[in-house]
């Protein structure tokens, strides 16, 4: 398997918080991840941890990475 990095790693390498990566992993937003673990049962809520491919974060931060082109 691909290294994995934790939430934490991930959000340290693009300069934002463990917390905004989790609000973009509930509205869909930002790379795919893996949930490692077993399913929890239907109702009960998901605590798996998230882990991101380091090959996926690392092509998905190039991808986003922005210059300022608008002249002040």
């Amino acid at each position: 398997m691909t290294d994995l990095l934790r939430p934490e790693e991930f959000a340290a390498m693009i300069g934002m918080s463990p917390r905004t990566l989790a609000n973009w992993r509930s509205n869909g937003k930002g790379p795919k991840y893996l949930k490692i673990g077993d399913e929890p049962p239907e109702g009960k809520q998901d605590r798996r941890e998230v882990r991101y491919p380091r090959d996926v974060a690392e092509r998905w931060a190039t991808a986003h990475q922005y210059t300022r082109t608008i002249a002040r």
